[in-house]
């Protein structure tokens, strides 16, 4: 606040990273609304965004949704509980559904799309989606222009996108690694509901497939800037698209 920066803030809902207690709380309906009430209200008026349902796709199901703690308990109204809970919170909060794997056509994709149109059809208060565009193979990558075809579709349903969690291992090719990310980009600078173009840390020092496990610690191989900070050809490609 103090340099005037905005929070985009991550997760109210989330289905891993649970304490065992919250596992195991008989109602769990009040513990997630609890919890969100909580946090949201802490830090009403502070945080422009939150992401408050992460990752409720599993294709596999007949459908469409993870069959996590919180579906079991309350149903897939458990993510119209969530949003609706964030909202009395903070009322001015801009609410994400975060989800990996939908920029991709497929199921994951008609899933998530299904999911979303049904809220808005209902009322419940989802401003957007994050969709998290993680390359790790590349059978990950997909053509900047069905993630457009996605992220105009998501414009026709009122919501707006946010890049949410990018990065690409490179695997020794950071033409194909800058490619990916400024392809990405171009298209969040084109569509007006695009809001964010984020990634998922920026050094592959410390970054997101960094493996702090071992020692001397390896570095990953996915973002932009080496492990000694320079920026490599994925942040001059990125710096091209929006000169």
């Amino acid at each position: 606040h103090a340099n005037g920066q905005s929070v985009h803030a991550h997760t109210l809902v989330w289905f891993e990273a649970l304490p065992t207690w919250m596992r195991s709380a008989p109602d769990k309906e009040t513990v997630m609304t609890d919890h969100i009430r909580a946090v949201a209200g802490h830090f009403a008026g502070r945080v422009a965004e939150w992401d408050v349902v992460n990752e409720p796709i599993n294709e596999d199901n007949t459908d469409g949704l993870e069959h996590n703690l919180w579906y079991q308990a309350m149903g897939r109204d458990y993510i119209a509980k969530a949003f609706a809970t964030a909202r009395q919170a903070d009322p001015h909060a801009v609410l994400y559904l975060n989800e990996y794997g939908a920029e991709q056509d497929g199921g994951r994709w008609d899933a998530l799309y299904k999911l979303v149109k049904d809220l808005r059809a209902h009322g419940v208060p989802i401003d957007g989606v994050g969709l998290q565009n993680h390359e790790y193979e590349k059978g990950d990558r997909t053509p900047p222009e069905t993630f457009r075809t996605h992220v105009r579709a998501l414009a026709a349903l009122g919501l707006k996108v946010r890049v949410s969690e990018m990065d690409v291992v490179s695997g020794g090719d950071n033409t194909m690694q800058a490619k990916e990310f400024a392809g990405k980009l171009a298209v969040c600078r084109d569509e007006p509901n695009c809001t964010t173009f984020g990634m998922w840390g920026f050094t592959d020092r410390y970054g997101s497939t960094a493996d702090a496990g071992n020692y001397p610690v390896r570095v990953g191989d996915a973002l932009p800037w080496d492990q000694d900070l320079k920026p490599k050809k994925a942040y001059s490609s990125m710096a091209a698209e929006l000169r």
